[in-house]
């Protein structure tokens, strides 16, 4: 919480951070204490963040009935609030003085579609009830009657939301002659009309700690981050270049529609500007590339449409790393009649202001259909669409969209997304891993049995338990035991289809290798000279056992490629972390490495009886079957790390990609509008001084629009401004001791031929005497 800049005689006062030491019998602060939603639950105030916020500066209490908290809201008189003392400013009857208590008689909740929330109140021993109406200034201005609104609201407002202020706006009214009957009956629309306007409410939109970190983090791994937000247009600019989702240098393209009147079609107009730069970096600042995007529209022109187009062919972004900011309204607008528009706005908006929670989903829905994968961040009711529709919905409170998100964050903040990206990548990764592992061993199994098939022969019945029981279960087990990589996230996320090149190869030249290796080791006992062969035709018990030198060669063999290909494909960074990492993993491989050399070297001979193995009587044949398997172990590493994972996916997949025909349809557009230098048009507005008038805001200079006829529907204006230093003076507090504190904020200068200096008076105001 700021402070307050209240209004009287139309006229904003000197903005107050002290809100706790005003007049209790100020609208005001009354309007603050009791305009909101907050509820008492467990003992604790809860309700909206920037309500309690609010509340919480003015230092009153807020009572409830000791009732269930499911019964409260079925109350009469449900709410109470007084002063932190029990003196009362109320003179009662007879001379007594009741207590100072307000009682919320009726609520309107608040609505993103409406932008506002009212209350209607009763002090106690008033003779009238009171209502306040809380929301954003615009709509609060177009309920209030026009003789109590300042006249310099528009540049108040936007010196506050250029800074990157979140700024409400309060007003009020009273309810004579009407009684508590009539008021439970009144409508909102007649509540919320004829207003008194009081002033504003100007909340820090202070960034988080971690929010600048995790966004670079992000950007650093070509994970796009767009800002999607009910704040004003002006203050969502402001935050989107603190946290970095507008890098610094970045081109700012202001997308605006207007609906067309009087038969007239709709128009989108298209502002160019650029960030606010260090003045090193803006000094040859053009009239088409402002200093400061968020000065280069005044609030009437964001929010109201009061603008006046002109077009010019000529003039063109030439900049293609420009990005989209516009308003929910605009958003309409070009999904209503400019639909073919609407994908080259989503692939490169970055700010999208006044959403409402439709315009939030068909957001997140208009990115899914281009091909994006979408994660959603919401803490409040108003995104519960977006975080259910996107493919990862994160809540960052335990509110109403906790409830329509599958994950919800301990934490308020966003450093909760890059694990959830880790732990995904991991979790893919560790799915196709033990798919292809338990594929290349079915298929392993298959051709040691078809191979002993040809001889009449199969693996022993402890041999197949062995290899299924004790190999395949005991790493399939430890297999997603592996945790998700700690590391930066980089900027090529793993392969997303299972029937897709590098995998379907994967899986076919291992299982060559394996064929391969399998057949050397059947062939070249064969060619051994203590070789007997396997005889299927044997009459007596002892020799119908399927023992064989063949069997022995397979059989050892193919146990050690059942743990090469467990040690191939359990990949670790830059998704999961190293097998060094997997304890239960490590011991499994080292075990069964150990076990299976034993079998084949020099078992004990209850284990061969137990495998019936026939082991060959030279030690020279079984060192020849560790080195096949050594030699599998070099080939199968070398294709799933080089051949695979370094060739196919970081070398070839992309350099062969037809993106035309890809279903991620982003890119084309992507690659569209760099190569086009001619969209969006940019029309040209020409800034001159007009000293018979007062400048409209003192961030922006007075302009004179050359009207020309509008050759097409889709336009776009570029105004140039002079955007002189500001200096706020406002009250602050320590204790009970007042002093001024001076807030310096320099503009880069934008210099351009076209532009005479205007002079702006800078907002001098005196602090004044809190008791």
């Amino acid at each position: 919480m700021w402070g307050i800049v209240p209004v009287a005689d139309r006229k904003f006062q000197v903005p107050l951070k002290c809100v706790d030491k005003m007049d209790y019998n100020e609208e005001f602060l009354v309007g603050m204490v009791t305009c909101h939603s907050l509820t008492i639950i467990d003992g604790k105030l809860s309700g909206d963040p920037l309500d309690l916020k609010m509340f919480e500066s003015t230092g009153w209490l807020l009572e409830e009935p000791e009732v269930n908290d499911t019964s409260k809201f079925d109350m009469i008189f449900p709410t109470v609030v007084r002063p932190p003392n029990s003196t009362s400013v109320l003179q009662g009857v007879d001379g007594i003085e009741p207590p100072l208590e307000i009682g919320i008689v009726r609520q309107f909740p608040f609505s993103s579609n409406l932008q506002r929330m009212s209350v209607i109140t009763r002090t106690l021993g008033a003779t009238q009830f009171q209502v306040y109406c809380k929301g954003s200034p615009e709509m609060i201005l177009s309920l209030s009657q026009p003789d109590t609104v300042p006249t310099d609201l528009t540049s108040v407002l936007e010196e506050y939301t250029q800074e990157g202020y979140r700024v409400l706006a309060l007003a009020y009214k009273g309810l004579p002659r009407v009684s508590y009957v009539k008021v439970q009956r009144l409508l909102r629309e007649d509540v919320e009309s004829s207003l008194i306007f009081l002033g504003l409410i100007i909340m820090e939109n202070r960034l988080k700690p971690e929010s600048t970190g995790i966004i670079g983090m992000l950007r650093n791994a070509s994970i796009r981050t767009i800002m999607v937000t009910g704040d004003n247009m002006l203050t969502a600019l402001s935050v989107a270049r603190d946290c970095g989702i507008i890098a610094l240098g970045q081109r700012v393209v202001v997308a605006h529609g207007l609906l067309g009147h009087s038969g007239e079609p709709a128009q989108l107009l298209y502002t160019n500007a650029c960030n606010s730069m260090p003045p090193s970096l803006a000094v040859h600042c053009t009239g088409r590339d402002l200093a400061n995007s968020s000065s280069a529209i005044s609030f009437d022109t964001l929010e109201s449409g009061t603008v006046s187009p002109t077009t010019d062919d000529s003039v063109a972004t030439t900049d293609s790393g420009y990005c989209f900011v516009m308003t929910g309204k605009t958003w309409m607008i070009a999904k209503t009649h400019f639909p073919d528009t609407v994908p080259r706005l989503a692939t490169r908006g970055a700010v999208f202001a006044r959403m409402s929670p439709d315009h939030k989903q068909q957001l997140v829905q208009e990115l899914q259909a281009l091909g994006y994968y979408v994660a959603m961040c919401g803490d409040g009711a108003n995104d519960c669409g977006a975080l259910k529709a996107a493919h990862a919905g994160i809540s960052l409170s335990d509110s109403e969209s906790s409830v329509a998100s599958p994950f919800t964050s301990k934490e308020a903040n966003i450093s909760c997304v890059p694990r959830v990206i880790r732990e995904g990548r991991a979790a893919l990764v560790t799915s196709f891993g033990i798919f292809k592992y338990m594929a290349a061993y079915s298929l392993t199994q298959f051709v040691t049995v078809m191979i002993l098939y040809s001889i009449d022969s199969n693996l022993t019945d402890i041999e197949f338990l062995y290899i299924d029981l004790f190999v395949i279960t005991v790493f399939a087990f430890f297999f997603g035991r592996t945790e998700a990589y700690d590391g930066p996230l980089v900027k090529k996320p793993p392969i997303m289809s299972l029937i897709s090149l590098s995998p379907i190869l994967s899986l076919l030249m291992q299982l060559a290798v394996v064929i391969l290796v399998q057949w050397v080791s059947f062939y070249w006992v064969q060619q051994m000279p203590w070789f007997e062969p396997y005889n299927s035709t044997a009459e007596d018990a002892e020799d119908s056992s399927n023992a064989c030198f063949e069997n022995y060669a397979l059989f050892t063999v193919s146990s050690m490629q059942y743990i090469i290909l467990a040690l191939v494909f359990s990949k670790g960074a830059p998704y999961r972390k190293s097998i060094f990492s997997n304890y239960g993993f490590l011991a499994s491989l080292v075990c069964l490495t150990g076990f299976t050399l034993y079998l084949t070297l020099d078992p004990a001979e209850w284990l061969r009886d137990r495998f019936e193995l026939m082991v060959p009587p030279t030690l020279d044949f079984r060192l020849i079957m560790v080195m096949l398997a050594f030699v599998n172990t070099v080939l199968a590493v070398f294709i799933e790390y080089f051949i695979i994972d370094y060739l196919m996916f970081r070398k070839l997949l992309y350099h062969f990609h037809n993106i035309d025909k890809s279903h991620r349809k982003f890119l084309a557009l992507e690659q569209s509008l760099q190569h086009n230098q001619n969209w969006p048009p940019i029309t040209e507005e020409v800034v001159t001084d007009v000293p018979s008038k007062q400048p409209r805001s003192p961030a922006v200079a007075s302009v004179s629009t050359l009207q020309k006829d509008v050759p097409h529907r889709e336009m776009s204006l570029t105004p140039s401004v002079l955007v002189p230093p500001k200096r706020r003076h406002y009250s602050d507090c320590s204790g009970d001791h007042l002093a001024t504190v001076s807030r310096n904020v320099t503009l880069p200068l934008c210099q351009t031929a076209d532009v005479n200096s205007t002079s702006v008076p800078n907002m001098d105001r005196s602090v004044p005497d809190v008791q």
